[in-house]
């Protein structure tokens, strides 16, 4: 005798909800049988395939319509349409891969953030190798920040802090060569003492500038100062923005 279940026993088993196998049969993708004393849907062994056939398809995301009609169509059709969803998946991923790696960038600056609380003076590298200056009207540097904030530089001498430059990083890795003319800065030197540069969002933007230099020429002799944007946040409730700086060491 074969086996029947009812609507109950098939939501349960798929962990859907009646209302979708209802839909689902007013559409046309499952045609269970009907208890002809209750009227009662009666769904068969053939049914189960069925549905476990249609959450298949749905789980690649095709949408109802789609499955529907893969049943009316050739092999060719089929090929298509599943070639057009991968490609389609494909363009998903690499948008996500894009986010993700633009989270991770924020994760990075946090974590730059954590470690300058247990070391505030690093003697490192710089992993810039040029700034370009950057003004918010050149829209394909504008689409470079807004892929990557963290670009966003600020160029000045010891010599005379209160002359400032901005512009975008260049990193090592780009390997792309720059035009003379258009570079605000170039890596020249190999030692760098970094520390965290905290601008707060007032009037006159005080920072703590003149104090990480006074500490650091206290070893030192010192050139240029680059300071790359980490984020913004709120410290001791104040808003700031807080940079990574390379205080160049000579």
């Amino acid at each position: 005798m074969e086996q029947i279940f009812n609507i109950g026993k098939i939501a349960d088993f798929f962990q859907i909800p009646t209302a979708t196998l209802r839909y689902w049969e007013e559409v046309g993708l499952v045609k269970p049988a009907k208890n002809k004393e209750n009227d009662y849907r009666e769904y068969s062994i053939d049914d189960l395939m069925t549905i476990s056939d249609i959450l298949f398809y749905k789980n690649l995301g095709l949408p109802l319509k789609q499955i529907k009609s893969m049943e009316q169509t050739d092999v060719s059709y089929h090929e298509q349409l599943l070639e057009n969803k991968r490609a389609d998946l494909e363009n998903q991923k690499a948008e996500i891969d894009k986010r993700i790696q633009r989270l991770q960038y924020h994760l990075s600056a946090i974590d730059t953030l954590h470690e300058f609380e247990e070391n505030p003076f690093q003697l490192t590298d710089i992993d810039t190798e040029y700034i370009v200056p950057f003004e918010l009207i050149e829209i394909d540097k504008l689409k470079q920040y807004i892929e990557n904030p963290y670009l966003y530089s600020r160029v000045q001498h010891s010599d005379k802090i209160s002359e400032e430059h901005r512009g975008l990083a260049i990193l090592r890795n780009q390997g792309c060569p720059i035009p003379e003319g258009q570079i605000l800065w170039k890596k020249t030197g190999t030692q760098y003492v970094a520390c965290l540069l905290k601008e707060e969002i007032t009037d006159g933007f005080p920072n703590n500038l003149p104090q990480l230099l006074k500490k650091v020429q206290s070893e030192y002799h010192t050139g240029y100062i680059i300071s790359r944007f980490l984020l913004c946040a709120q410290e001791g409730g104040k808003l700031y923005d807080f940079y990574k700086t390379y205080i160049e060491i000579l």
